[in-house]
């Protein structure tokens, strides 16, 4: 799986392939997650750069769903664990006092492998109770060390030191990696590829969508186009069933339908739509749909005296924390700034 930037939308148009089944109004997924405690186990040495990448997707999730729905909890071997630029992280939970986590992400550095001892001999005797385990950089090295990527594939830089250990795995060169309950990638922003994935497959692809969108605006910055690409003449003529999908969306603002609903109306499957709008609009259906109820949300913000809460919930957004950030990734400034006209 190789990307041509860290938040390529074609990972996000791969969740959407895959996990199709709907938990929300509007939000395809295939698993149906309340909450999940999550453990990020920081090795010494770890990468600065992987752990952010692993997090704030998780974080920017919680946001959006005004829920913490991921509760990330800092493990180590000491009370203070050093990256590998010097930076010291105090971490929420020693190893002695860890209980009751439903997964754990080990996150070591991208350079020299080295053992860690203690952090070895607590996962080997805690690694049963998990859920899902998932390893970043040499993070899934140790992954590999201890046999736990026995015959599964996996992505990370194999330590020569590890290479009688590596064939009993299957290396893949994609930047990470999942097969059944053990998550692999290889550091850097490849962690931040994997979170988004991890949140598309619990909350499905509309919120991974909105998550990346969030992050990339923050990491780009600068002005931003927002406004959505209609079907033109040639649209019109060769894809009437794009024309069809766009005016189900323009029908139904208050109870958003979902990808697959407006796929089955239109008796064409989920990915010829998707297709569609790739071809003619260069977007996907969740995002464009997003945009046609954030458009009507603005034009009753600016045009009426109803409140902000009840904008929200007549453009279906089912919490005012959801439709505020949504808002504030497209436009800029939240629903409170836009209608007082101020930035």
């Amino acid at each position: 799986m190789v990307l041509s930037q860290p938040l390529n939308l074609l990972l996000l148009l791969f969740i959407a392939e895959i996990f199709s089944s709907a938990r929300r109004r509007a939000v395809g997924c295939e698993e149906s997650v309340l909450s999940c405690k999550l453990g990020v186990l920081l090795l010494p040495g770890f990468s600065m750069l992987s752990y952010a990448s692993l997090v704030e997707p998780l974080r920017v999730c919680n946001e959006l769903l005004d829920e913490r729905q991921y509760r990330l909890v800092r493990l180590g071997a000491e009370p203070v664990v050093a990256s590998g630029d010097g930076v010291a992280v105090s971490v929420d939970r020693s190893l002695a006092h860890v209980a009751g986590l439903d997964a754990l992400v080990v996150c070591g550095s991208v350079g020299l492998y080295k053992t860690p001892l203690l952090e070895k001999e607590w996962l080997a005797s805690h690694n049963k109770d998990l859920s899902w385990l998932g390893g970043v950089a040499n993070g899934a090295a140790l992954l590999l060390e201890m046999g736990l990527l026995r015959g599964r594939k996996a992505s990370l830089q194999i330590p020569d030191a590890l290479s009688a250990q590596a064939r009993e795995c299957f290396p893949s060169q994609d930047v990470f990696s999942v097969d059944a309950n053990v998550w692999t990638c290889r550091g850097g922003t490849a962690a931040l590829d994997m979170a988004l994935f991890m949140v598309g497959r619990h909350h499905g692809v509309e919120l991974a969508e909105m998550a990346s969108q969030a992050i990339m605006r923050e990491r780009l910055g600068g002005a931003k186009t927002t406004g959505r690409k209609r079907p033109d003449p040639l649209a019109k003529r060769e894809a009437p069933a794009l024309c069809d999908a766009v005016q189900l969306m323009e029908n139904n603002i208050e109870e958003p339908l979902t990808t697959d609903d407006i796929a089955k109306h239109l008796e064409i499957s989920r990915r010829q739509l998707e297709r569609l709008f790739k071809r003619y609009l260069d977007s996907v259906p969740s995002r464009y749909y997003l945009q046609i109820r954030l458009e009507k949300a603005r034009d009753m913000l600016c045009s009426s005296a109803m409140s902000i809460t009840d904008i929200g919930l007549k453009t279906g957004f089912s919490s005012g924390a959801h439709f505020s950030t949504a808002y504030r990734n497209l436009y800029g400034l939240t629903p409170s700034e836009e209608r007082a006209g101020q930035p």
